[in-house]
């Protein structure tokens, strides 16, 4: 298994406990909600994705955002972005995005995520 390949599961498997540990939630519901955070991460860093959260008021959020250089002038100008740490990327229940219709970051919770609607992939060679 490639190195990065084993990082993701790794990540997923201590996010899952991370949730199951902070929050009222079965270990089914909590890998599922593992493996949603960890695709959307991963989307964020390939292009353009809409998806849903539940913001701290209760009320729904859906957002359209990036981590991905190339699509935003705003995101890519932006000079304080931090270059994450591999020790950095281990499980915490804040998540960091860039919102394309605000033009800045927000964060959303790994256990508010809802649901992923579409993503817009740019970038990618084979």
């Amino acid at each position: 298994m490639p190195e990065r390949q084993r990082l993701l599961c790794r990540w997923t498997m201590e996010l899952a406990a991370f949730l199951q540990e902070r929050r009222p939630m079965d270990r089914k519901k909590a890998m599922e909600l593992a493996h949603l955070n960890r695709e959307l991460i991963t989307r964020l860093g390939s292009g353009r994705v809409w998806f849903v959260y539940r913001k701290e008021d209760g009320s729904l959020r859906e957002a359209c955002g990036t981590l991905c250089n190339g699509i935003s002038k705003a995101f890519d100008e932006y000079e304080c972005k931090k270059i994450r740490k591999k020790d950095d990327m281990w499980p915490t229940e804040t998540f960091t995005y860039w919102d394309l219709e605000k033009e800045g970051f927000r964060t959303f919770k790994a256990s508010n995520l809802i649901k992923i609607k579409a993503a817009t992939i740019i970038g990618i060679k084979n």
